[in-house]
């Protein structure tokens, strides 16, 4: 069911409020000059009335816009109750089914923190028929992203699916919504989460033992073979009496007839209709027949208690077969069916506490031994959690992903990282290679080419397959969501549901501590690839490049300090708001959209990366706020490992007129708040011909001097 929710981002709502103004006044602006006004306008009003939500509304009235759209026979809703709250559709006065909201029934919270308002609706059967979006306030569910229309038919494929069933839902097509896809799985977390609470709590579903349940409605028309194939129907013989030759084998069958599944094919619709409307709803029919001459009935039941011959024993209990509750048959309507001499079925009352879906056996007497007739409901006929079936042996365990992991035992987030485990797999082998480069640093800043290889392969790496195709482009969002989850307006889980982002930002993390900011930003983020590998390609073409002067570029730093501070704080007051100012940064065009976003959002990332033509990572430089965060947080690092001697800045000024993004000052000192690690000064420092002190060395040794005269060499 398609929903409409609001527009994501303030600059697209903005645009669409624009748009909508008379265009009389849109072209008698200055030529346009007011348009930038008449949307910040625009998008403040619209701000205004998108606060009138799942916050503000009734969910009452919420639900009754979607029940024309999730149940279109239902003619009225009945009222709301119960917790979690639900109403049910009502058709002529009958409920058909229950309906109630995900903001309500569970609390779920997205990438952004926050809650998401998506109506979903239950059939009595315990399936879900439908759903409709109301409100959702996800940055990434974004026009040039992932649209509305694409997260409503992700949602969609959960229709239908089975609450009772025991099996896991399995979405078929993520590849549509793969730029969102924290936001469109926690959505799809809660639609079941929330149905399945409705379900327990109206009493669609009923709990058994351990959580599990006997499917007494499912049906499928099987003959006596296919009821004794699938285990449904068990068999055993006994043998001929021993020393008696005029005696035969008897052949006993037993067989749960509760479920329609078994007892509809046994007696046929209307007599098994009739058994389960005689008898208390959680009573057990246990069906006992024989072929042969062994007599296990007395020849007139009634007269006695109980069958003396026959008993059911389950887990060290034994359940008398008691004639109060014996009903005699004469034949079975599964077609196949043998000609029984003996045939009865046992009603058994819920309250002597047996389980029909634990394993039970039917003990007969015969030639003065018990013959025990094992038998066990198949496990297509209990519903419940799958990891509960799985448990009580009704079901067999799938095992996903390298180690065989057992699915039912896995949270959302880990069977996500199953599922990308090669792409885990690849990152792991990127981020030691990153690792490689940091501790092996002085043998490969010896050779300037194999420093510019390593440098150029691992950027194109992490552009292409990093950002482009996996992904993992860490953003100020992330740093937030981090921050929101620290202060408890949002849950550590959520931050899992993206295995690749996950990863960066925990190795991120602990290469802060260790060398600071530079090894993600100079090395793992794929923006800051894009900007290095294209400022080559122009520096090739002999585009100029500008230097900015020190004392200019020390003011140009603290912009990205006070974007990265203002958008932390933002973040504490909304969200939302913190998103939207989040698209400062063009990760999300440039590398999760690959630029398939609207014209504003293009002109921008266009724009930073034509400046970082001239002046090498521009935006890096000054304007990114995850690199101001970085900086800030990777300040206190314990590894400097940089080498400088005391000649560099005075008079030494080479390492500061190559270093491509100014982070050394005139006197020679790093600024490791603004290194990169790139490890440019470092080839320098170890290039004989490039290092003035290891140039007047070499020129020493090579020059003729008094014999036996050595000349100490440059300090390492």
């Amino acid at each position: 069911m398609n929903g409409g929710t609001r527009p994501v981002g303030w600059i697209q709502a903005a645009r669409k409020e624009f748009e909508g103004f008379p265009a009389a006044i849109r072209d008698r602006t200055f030529g346009g000059a007011l348009r930038p006004v008449l949307a910040a306008a625009a998008a403040a009003f619209w701000a205004a009335g998108a606060g009138a939500g799942m916050d503000d509304e009734p969910l009452a009235d919420r639900l009754a816009r979607a029940l024309p759209a999730i149940f279109p026979e239902a003619d009225s809703l009945g009222p709301v109750a119960g917790d979690p709250p639900a109403a049910p559709a009502l058709a002529g006065g009958e409920a058909v089914g229950y309906l109630f909201s995900t903001h309500e029934a569970v609390r779920p919270r997205g990438f952004s923190g926050q809650s998401f308002d998506i109506a979903v609706g239950i059939d009595l059967s315990g399936a879900i028929r439908g759903h409709l979006l109301l409100e959702e306030r996800e940055p990434m569910i974004d026009p040039g992203i992932v649209t509305p229309e694409a997260t409503d038919r992700y949602l969609a494929e959960t229709h239908g699916h089975d609450l009772a069933g025991g099996a896991r839902f399995a979405p078929r097509h993520v590849d549509g919504v793969s730029g969102a896809t924290i936001s469109v799985v926690a959505m799809r977390r809660a639609v079941l989460a929330a149905a399945a609470a409705v379900a327990y709590e109206t009493g669609v579903l009923e709990d058994g033992a351990g959580g599990l349940s006997l499917d007494r409605a499912a049906f499928a028309p099987r003959d006596w073979a296919g009821l004794l194939a699938d285990g449904s129907v068990r068999a055993m013989t006994v043998p001929a009496a021993a020393g008696d030759p005029d005696s035969a084998a008897t052949v006993f069958y037993a067989a749960l007839a509760t479920p329609a599944m078994i007892g509809r094919n046994l007696f046929g619709e209307r007599r098994h209709r009739n058994i389960l409307d005689a008898a208390p709803y959680d009573s057990q029919h246990v069906v006992v027949g024989s072929v042969g001459p062994r007599r296990w009935l007395p020849p007139n039941p009634w007269l006695v208690d109980r069958i003396a011959d026959a008993r059911l024993v389950q887990d060290g209990r034994t359940f008398a077969l008691l004639t109060r509750h014996f009903s005699p048959a004469r034949r079975l309507a599964a077609e196949g069916a043998p000609e029984f001499d003996r045939l009865a079925r046992f009603a058994i009352a819920g309250g002597r506490g047996f389980d029909p879906l634990a394993p039970w056996t039917l003990e007969i007497d015969s030639g003065g031994r018990a013959h025990a007739l094992p038998y066990r409901v198949p496990g297509a006929l209990a519903r419940g959690p799958l990891a509960a079936l799985e448990d009580a042996g009704l079901r067999e365990p799938v095992r996903v992903g390298i180690g065989g992991w057992r699915e039912s035992a896995l949270a959302d987030w880990q069977r996500l990282w199953i599922d990308r485990q090669w792409d885990i797999a690849a990152l792991l082998v990127l981020l030691a290679a990153a690792t490689a480069v940091m501790v092996l640093q002085d043998e490969l800043a010896r050779s300037r080419r194999l420093h510019r290889a390593i440098r150029v392969g691992l950027l194109a790496v992490v552009l292409v397959w990093l950002g482009w195709i996996a992904g993992g482009q860490l953003t100020i969002l992330t740093v937030v969501s981090a921050f929101r989850a620290a202060i408890g307006a949002a849950d550590w889980e959520v931050l899992l549901l993206d295995p690749l982002l996950a990863i960066v930002a925990a190795y991120t993390a602990l290469t802060l501590v260790l060398w600071g900011r530079g090894v993600f930003c100079g090395w793992l983020c794929p923006f800051g690839a894009l900007q290095e590998l294209l400022n080559g390609a122009a520096r090739l073409a002999r585009l100029p490049q500008i230097a900015v002067p020190e004392r200019l570029q020390q003011r140009l730093w603290a912009v990205k300090y006070a974007l990265g501070a203002g958008l932390l704080g933002l973040s504490a007051v909304s969200a939302g708001a913190a998103a939207d100012a989040a698209e400062i940064e063009p990760f999300k065009t440039a590398i999760t959209a690959a630029f398939a976003r609207s014209w504003p959002f293009v002109a921008w990332a266009a724009a930073l990366l034509a400046a970082g033509l001239f002046v090498e990572r521009f935006f890096c430089r000054f304007l990114c706020p995850l690199g101001g965060v970085l900086a800030i947080l990777g300040r206190a690092h314990v590894l400097n490992w940089l080498r400088r001697r005391p000649e560099c800045g005075s008079p030494c000024q080479v390492c500061a007129r190559s270093c491509p993004i100014g982070a050394i000052a005139r006197s020679g000192a790093i600024d490791m708040n603004e290194c990169l690690q790139c490890l440019d000064c470092q080839v320098d420092y170890r290039d004989p011909h490039r290092c003035p002190p290891l140039a007047a060395a070499r020129r020493r040794r090579a020059a003729p001097g008094p014999p036996g005269l050595k000349t100490a060499p440059a300090r390492p």
